[in-house]
């Protein structure tokens, strides 16, 4: 049977055809080689692969590369498209919110402002030497009464402290008779006996009292030269004293002296005339003022500062010499207003630093490092010379574990001046630390026992650096001795700040690459320990917060080392028998966290030999 042919569906099935030829000379049309061209374009603009996969990466972590979305393995970010990163510049820092919060990063705004110095003093109070007096003995004798038989006495100028036998005395009084009874005849002769008896100390009224009497004394008083408090007594009753001796000290403390140790560093900023307001830990809350009047010519070569003298008035008598202060001094750096930073956000390697911006107008949280050029330091601030504008937002915490991850991404970094390079990628993958890092931070119960990570780092730091530690070093030691004597908390405090002040002058740029890295990351967790022992009032607290700057420290000691032995000592008994650990140079255990009711309490653990 002949089948029927089909006009209707033949008409579809031809339409069908044209149409498909149409869109495949629409989308395929021309040459190979720029369809090969389209299809990349095509690929890359869709964020895939040549296979047609989405390509995600992390943009802290741009080697990463998965087909898939998720979390970086390194940051744990959550990974973007790849395309999507590479809109950012090739320095930028793309992170999302959880990120952000992760990395506790906090911001601060580029002002314009006029540069307030801000330089804290460790010192004391001390008498004004010169209104200290020495009464000395004028001639030879013995000390027949006192009338001031203890320090601490105050004395009004003229008052007598004593009386002496002194033939010398006598003899010279028989002189002046004589010669008051031939003055007439021989003038130069009396002139010269009443100088005489002047010069010994003899008051104007005795020696008028001798020569109308015509009566030589067996004794003559001694008399105070000035007023104030009796600070040394040197003689008893009955004492043979020579010319020359002294038997008392005499201090006016109505005007006091304030001894401050300034750094090197500040000393340019100091000047005679500036007004320094200090405490002290007997009037908590209670603020005084010194005017600077001397600042020391020379640097002592062992504590690297100068010494800065404040005078202070003290006609109420509310200050004593030797009691602890500490003093700001506050001034205005440069005249103007300049563009500054705060000192947190400066990642410092010299003239030249880094600071993370975060970028304007961005969908998702983005942060640049970028290069300045850094003027003076006013405080808690640094004068930016160029790299910033007014008005941008810089990172004032969490900017060194952005800096870190910039090292191991290759980019702009403390360590890497070439981003791109590849300098700084050997040697670098620390996969998993990161996030550790992170999270870790504030956790200070691992013990240093377990040996750092970083092995052989005191090969690549020069001596100068651990000069600098030692230094560092040394002042721990004196903290830890103040707490072995039970000293009060405010000289353990003062003590904390040298110490801080050691550490905030230690020189970054000593150390590079890999120990840079983790020097910077100690010098945190030192400074936050340092500042707790400061700020806290009480023993029992400053002990605690020493142990967690121990153990710090002895990191930094193993890991850097400096010259000489020190050792690493235990007491069991510490803090209700928990235990805890510190450092000393002495194999005797002087214990800093029981002090003088167990101060050798403990053992030797380890022996650290540089």
């Amino acid at each position: 049977m002949k089948k029927e042919f089909n006009y209707k569906q033949t008409g579809k099935i031809a339409g069908i055809l044209l149409v498909g030829f149409f869109l495949g000379w629409l989308f395929f049309g021309g040459s190979a080689g720029e369809k090969a061209t389209n299809v990349e374009q095509h690929v890359e603009e869709t964020h895939t692969d040549e296979e047609g996969n989405i390509v995600y990466t992390c943009s802290m972590h741009p080697r990463i590369r998965q087909n898939e979305p998720g979390n970086c393995p390194i940051c744990g970010m959550e990974l973007i498209p790849v395309d999507q990163a590479e809109e950012q510049a090739e320095t930028v820092f793309t992170m999302t919110e959880a990120a952000v919060k992760l990395a506790q990063i906090q911001t601060s705004t580029v002002e314009r402002r006029i540069p307030e110095m801000e330089i804290r003093l460790p010192g004391r109070v001390a008498a004004d030497e010169r209104r200290v007096s020495s009464i000395t003995a004028q001639f030879p004798g013995r000390i027949e009464e006192l009338f001031v038989d203890f320090k601490g006495t105050y004395v009004e100028e003229g008052e007598k402290l004593a009386t002496i036998y002194s033939p010398e005395l006598i003899s010279a009084q028989q002189e002046l008779l004589e010669a008051a009874r031939n003055k007439q005849t021989n003038p130069g002769l009396y002139e010269s006996t009443l100088r005489k008896l002047r010069f010994w100390g003899l008051p104007e009224s005795e020696i008028q009292r001798i020569e109308s009497s015509g009566e030589v004394s067996d004794t003559l008083p001694i008399v105070a030269t000035r007023s104030g408090y009796v600070t040394q007594k040197n003689v008893d009753a009955r004492d043979y004293v020579d010319e020359g001796s002294v038997m008392y000290k005499v201090a006016d403390f109505s005007t006091l002296w304030v001894l401050f140790d300034a750094y090197e560093t500040d000393i340019g900023a100091i000047d005679q005339g500036d007004t320094v307001n200090f405490t002290v830990r007997s009037y908590p809350g209670k603020s005084f003022e010194a005017e600077i009047t001397y600042v020391d010519p020379f640097i002592d070569p062992q504590t690297r500062t100068a010494r800065v003298r404040g005078e202070v008035d003290n006609t109420g008598g509310t200050l004593m010499p030797d009691m602890l202060a500490r003093g700001i001094v506050s001034g205005t750096a440069d005249h103007g207003e300049k563009l500054m930073v705060p000192q947190s956000a400066v990642m410092w390697t010299g003239k030249r630093s880094i600071v993370f911006v975060k970028q304007p107008d961005s969908e998702v949280p983005s942060f640049e490092p970028r290069l300045v050029t850094l003027g003076q330091r006013a405080g808690d601030y640094y004068v930016i010379e160029e790299g910033v504008e007014e008005g941008e937002e810089v990172v004032t915490h969490g900017n060194f574990k952005l800096d870190s991850a910039a090292q191991l991404a290759d980019n702009l970094s403390m360590m890497n001046r070439e981003p791109g390079s590849g300098a700084n990628r050997a040697g670098h993958d620390h996969s998993g630390m990161e996030e550790r890092r992170i999270q870790q931070e504030e956790d200070h119960s691992e013990h240093t026992d377990n040996r750092s990570e970083i092995r052989g780092v005191n090969a690549e730091v020069p001596q100068e650096f651990r000069n600098q530690l030692r230094q560092i070093v040394s002042e721990y030691l004196d903290l830890k001795d103040a707490l072995v004597e039970d000293s009060n908390p405010g000289e353990v405090s003062n003590q904390a700040e040298r110490f801080l002040s050691q550490l905030d002058h230690a020189d970054m740029s000593l150390s590079k690459k890999k120990p840079h890295d983790r020097w910077m990351e100690l010098h945190e967790k030192l400074r936050r320990g340092a500042e707790q022992i400061a700020g806290y009032n009480a023993l029992k607290t400053q002990r605690k917060a020493f142990f967690l700057l121990s153990e710090v420290l002895v990191e930094s000691v193993r890991e850097f080392s400096i010259d000489g032995i020190l050792y690493y000592q235990f007491c069991p008994m510490a803090f209700g028998e928990e235990g805890a650990y510190w450092l000393s140079e002495e194999k005797e255990i002087s214990n800093p966290y029981l002090g003088k009711k167990m101060p050798s309490c403990g053992e030797i653990i380890e022996e650290i030999t540089i």
